[in-house]
């Protein structure tokens, strides 16, 4: 970073879980089975057709607030699609916003993708046919994880499946209490993990249930829901934090659950992108 390793103090504050929260999709399809029937678990034994693996059009725009069974819908099919980690409850909360900010990223390849906070009538086509993340590392490994700086997504594999998609907010090089932060590229192990807050001697604040990769300098760690998508707290739209890669709340509760955790045999993290 330039501007020597931070010191993250675990133990000061440590907050209780920040809520449990559980992917709707064990055992589903990869991302690229839009459409399909998909027999799994329960499912098998009644031949109900999985949740989301399918979608209608909404007859509205949802965007931030609204609820109803048009964002049911929408919230079902993002997890199905593995953007959506979170509750399906009907709500338009800021954790679907941040799955429909990482699934318009990964439709348009932006890190700013047009009309970011509504689903209209564009959307809810791209739903239906839905392009997958481009991967970074092909050949990286079966289980891996894969940090696109360019459009800020974290997308995870295992068994050389996509099983989560998420938005994230790596480092600003320009941020209004000074220049030279950076999110390094290169390869490294989800090297250990920290459940709940842990506050931040350097920069002040909390991240939640991070999961360092680089010692404990730098994290894929958790933030409250930000003020507005471009903001330099929470996970906006834009690049934001000193360093680390910053996940959504709902996401960065289920993470760790995602990777292997090990200073010698931890799965592959791998970041690349320009600088931001």
């Amino acid at each position: 970073m330039g501007y020597g390793a931070r010191l993250w103090l675990a133990g000061l504050g440590t907050a209780a879980a920040v809520g449990a929260s559980l992917l709707g999709q064990t055992g589903a399809a990869s991302a690229g089975m839009t459409g399909v029937r998909v027999i799994s678990g329960a499912a098998a034994d009644t031949g109900r057709t999985q949740a989301g693996s399918g979608y209608a059009p909404a007859a509205r725009t949802l965007t931030l607030g609204m609820h109803g069974a048009d964002v049911k819908a929408l919230q079902q099919r993002l997890s199905f699609l593995h953007y959506y980690p979170g509750k399906i409850d009907g709500r338009f909360g800021w954790s679907t916003m941040e799955a429909v900010w990482a699934f318009k990223e990964v439709q348009y390849g932006k890190i700013e993708p047009p009309n970011p906070d509504i689903v209209g009538p564009l959307m809810q086509r791209q739903l239906r046919h839905p392009r997958l993340p481009r991967a970074l590392k092909p050949h990286g490994g079966a289980w891996r994880v894969e940090v696109n700086k360019n459009i800020e997504v974290l997308v995870v594999y295992k068994r050389a499946k996509i099983t989560l998609i998420s938005h994230v907010s790596t480092a600003a090089y320009y941020r209004p209490d000074g220049t030279g932060w950076i999110t390094p590229d290169g390869r490294y192990l989800a090297w250990h993990y920290i459940q709940g807050a842990v506050a931040d001697a350097s920069f002040g604040g909390y991240m939640y249930n991070p999961v360092f990769f680089i010692r404990y300098t730098f994290a894929i760690h958790g933030m409250p829901n930000p003020t507005s998508k471009i903001s330099w707290d929470g996970v906006p739209l834009n690049a934001a934090s000193h360093g680390c890669v910053r996940i959504p709340m709902d996401v960065s509760v289920i993470f760790h659950n995602y990777v292997h955790v090990s200073p010698t045999t931890g799965t592959p993290i791998y970041i690349l992108g320009h600088n931001n």
